[in-house]
């Protein structure tokens, strides 16, 4: 299975977490005015939703056909699909700028020089992204010794980026001061292993070997879930990076 084709689209859409609502607020509040928005690789619209109770027009933008096929329809939002390096907006276009989870993904280089031509002066670029899970100690033991290995050959250099929480990107902005903020989920076993397989590296080694090695993380991680059909709370670390134009 390919990024690009719609069961990934599907899965993405079904097990990816929603973001601190307490976010969009404080967003909110950086900006003089509350007008246009951009969620640059929105996959399949989690952010622009929430963006759009905060923002009069939201553009929400992925390469990616099939995730904008599944995305979340919204009045407010108008969903294309275009690079993040080269797109259609005018100058000087947005207030706001997010990107959720994906700027690892980018040519940076030419990202930052777009990013400085649709931006309005005095306008926010904000990212953030989740690194690793938090559900107890057997678990997460369990996850990092028996589950992490099946996929240690195929994760894509660009997570390197984000395991170091963006630390190593040079965001050419003034930085903001950013508070903290909690991103939990309540998942089954279940819903847990969807989320295993929603990973970039567990597809590719689906498309590699098949997916054998998701009914092995199952049976490792049964043993140790108190209760596999019951819902636990599980911290997704979170961190958010943001920067002002002068």
């Amino acid at each position: 299975m390919s990024f690009s084709d719609g069961k990934f689209a599907d899965i993405y859409s079904r097990v990816r977490p929603t973001y601190p609502a307490e976010l969009y607020y404080w967003l909110s509040q950086q900006v003089s005015s509350p007008g246009v928005a951009w969620d640059c690789g929105c996959g399949t619209g989690q952010a622009s939703v929430d963006l759009a109770a905060y923002f009069e027009k939201v553009e929400a933008s992925d390469i990616c056909e099939s995730q904008i096929a599944k995305a979340t329809p919204h009045r407010k939002i108008h969903y294309q699909v275009s690079p993040a390096e080269h797109t259609p907006y005018p100058d000087d276009y947005f207030d706001v700028i997010c990107v959720a989870h994906a700027i690892h993904w980018f040519d940076l280089e030419a990202f930052w020089q777009e990013v400085c031509r649709v931006l309005k002066p005095g306008g926010i670029f904000v990212c953030w992204g989740y690194n690793g899970l938090e559900v107890g100690e057997l678990e997460d033991k369990a996850i990092t010794e028996q589950v992490m290995p099946y996929l240690k050959d195929y994760w894509p250099p660009q997570n390197a980026l984000l395991w170091n929480d963006y630390k190593d990107i040079k965001f050419p902005f003034t930085p903001l001061e950013v508070p903290s903020f909690e991103l939990t989920c309540s998942w089954s076993l279940t819903q847990m292993l969807d989320f295993i397989r929603s990973w970039s590296a567990s597809q590719l080694r689906i498309e590699d070997c098949g997916d054998g090695f998701l009914s092995e993380a199952d049976a490792i991680l049964r043993a140790v879930w108190a209760e596999p059909t019951k819902k636990r709370d599980i911290r997704l670390p979170f961190f958010v990076k943001a920067g002002r134009v002068v």
